[in-house]
């Protein structure tokens, strides 16, 4: 009895999901709700056929709406609404006689109805607020006359506040309907996403209330879910997000495009087994191309961040080999992730291959030819990611960085080479970069142990002095930063070439003087040490 009563919970909502999707304008969200739960037995079939209509005929398609309003008659001869959206029919083709005959049919089946009045304002507000202002402020009238504490009333205004743009008036007049109906779900979500401009926090807390007073409201779980991932700058909303939308997602009234919003949150917050769950299913059950690709996508970045790597590759061929889908064509993002999980499952070659393609694709994004550069370099390719990294610089769109990487991809060209020639070319090269990197950052310590490691290139490691300049200025900036973390490392550098630098020019006391701070510096080496140890 209990599994049955919690079902029977689950699906308490049921086509009144629809009727709250149509009421905040989210009328394909809701035609797809009304039409799901038509023929279930707990629905009322005139209420459902008169939204129906509404939405057929605000879409415009007024012979739809007819036919709905006709239905609905027949369903239920007594349900005032449907012939409201009969006379709106006429009044949209200019007919305003008749129409007021069907809406008084409809107020002797509901008399003195303050929502009906609402209704049948709105009626005549849609066809032309304007021309049938007398009408509207009747209507209107009557609904606050016989019950001034009845929300529609208020949304009524607040919505006419919100077409004219005034959107803290339009707030006021929605929290004054729910503060006479604290459950009522279309003023609360239309304060929320009206003041959620205003003040994010208390958008969220309203819609935190009105979820405890009718939690199996499918829209405020949705509501409230992407309120906490648009103010995911606020701590802790992201999680709240993630776990509000998995209350949603067990929703039977939830809709297939918000189980990729809820994978991505999984995949966002790390959540990568349960993010692969959703995929798998969203994969299985979906008949949409789009879905199925969003699916296919998600599991496999999941995968990836997961370090799965042979699953991820598995998935990702799978990715890749889904048809051309126009709606969505694979992203720079989805080539990164591919080509680094190839990388990381030892096959190099597929992943070069796959970067080579992204690039032929995405010609001008740089930072596809930066990740392919570093796996040329992985397999000591120099001189292919040279290339790369020239082109990125060349672009014009380049950061210090770039240029960072461009002299030490030349300088490894150059230290990997036996051709003299080519050996000289990637020299210049690399003190091209140096020079206009070192104009930007001059005191920099990476940059000055790069371009000193040039010179050592350059010299053929014969420590003649050409670096010398070099290693003081990186001497005085380690000096000035000796707490950084790479000290040591570049006091080995400095030290090193100081010591053999001296000992080839014959000055052997300043050599053993350089010879000692290095080891100091590298104390774990002991071929150093004995070296140390013998000089005389």
């Amino acid at each position: 009895m209990l599994l049955a009563c919690a079902a029977l919970m689950a699906n308490a909502q049921g086509y009144k999901d629809g009727i709250d999707f149509y009421k905040i304008g989210k009328l394909d969200d809701a035609q797809e709700l009304l039409e799901r739960n038509l023929n279930k037995a707990e629905t009322n079939k005139a209420e459902a056929y008169y939204y129906l209509g509404q939405i057929a005929l605000q879409k415009g398609d007024k012979a739809t709406a007819s036919s709905y309003f006709d239905k609905g008659v027949q369903a239920n001869a007594n349900y005032a609404y449907n012939y409201v959206g009969k006379g709106a029919i006429l009044l949209e083709n200019n007919s305003p006689k008749e129409a007021e005959k069907l809406f008084k049919q409809a107020e002797k089946c509901s008399k003195k109805d303050p929502k009906l009045a609402i209704a049948i304002a709105n009626a005549y507000y849609m066809a032309d607020p304007n021309a049938y202002a007398k009408q509207i402020d009747k209507f209107s009238n009557n609904a606050f006359k016989w019950n001034s504490k009845d929300p529609d009333y208020y949304i009524f205004k607040g919505d006419d506040l919100g077409v004219k743009k005034e959107w803290g008036a339009a707030a006021g007049q929605y929290e004054l309907a729910f503060g006479y109906e604290p459950t009522n779900i279309e003023s609360r979500v239309k304060f929320a996403n009206v003041d959620f401009f205003l003040n994010e926090e208390r958008a969220v807390n309203a819609l935190e209330e009105l979820l405890t007073l009718v939690p199996n409201s499918a829209l405020v779980q949705r509501e409230l879910a992407e309120k906490y991932y648009e103010a995911s700058n606020i701590k802790g909303n992201l999680p709240k997000a993630v776990e509000c939308y998995g209350k949603y997602y067990n929703n039977p009234n939830h809709f297939v495009k918000d189980e990729v919003r809820y994978a991505q949150l999984l995949w966002m917050t790390k959540e990568y087994d349960k993010a692969v769950g959703v995929c798998n299913a969203l994969i299985a059950n979906s008949e949409s191309p789009t879905y199925k690709f969003l699916g296919y996508r998600l599991k496999f970045y999941s995968l990836c961040d997961k370090q799965d790597w042979e699953n991820a590759v598995n998935t990702g061929n799978e990715f890749f080999a889904l048809p051309d889908n126009e709606a969505t064509p694979y992203s720079v993002t989805d080539y990164s992730y591919f080509a680094n999980a190839l990388n990381k499952a030892n096959r190099s070659a597929e992943a070069l291959s796959v970067f080579e393609k992204a690039i032929a694709q995405y010609p001008d994004n740089a930072d596809l030819k930066a990740q392919l550069a570093s796996i040329y370099n992985q397999n000591k390719e120099y001189e292919k990611a040279a290339k790369l990294r020239k082109q990125i610089v060349e672009s014009g769109n380049y950061t210090t960085s770039d240029l960072y990487q461009l002299a030490s991809a030349y300088c490894r060209v150059g230290e990997n080479t036996q051709d003299d020639n080519v050996k000289e070319d990637a020299v210049e090269n690399a003190r091209k970069a140096i020079k206009e990197l070192l104009e930007k950052e001059p005191n920099d310590m990476s940059n000055l142990n790069l371009a000193a490691r040039v010179e050592v290139l350059a010299e053929d490691n014969e420590y003649k002095g050409g670096a010398l300049e070099y290693y003081n200025k990186l001497l005085a900036a380690v000096n000035a930063n000796s707490g950084d973390v790479n000290a040591k490392y570049y006091y080995q550098n400095v030290y090193r070439y100081l010591a053999t630098y001296n000992k080839n020019i014959g000055q052997m006391e300043i050599a053993k003087d350089y010879y000692k701070k290095w080891l100091e510096n590298d104390p774990t080496n002991e071929s150093l040490r004995k070296f140390v140890e013998n000089l005389k």
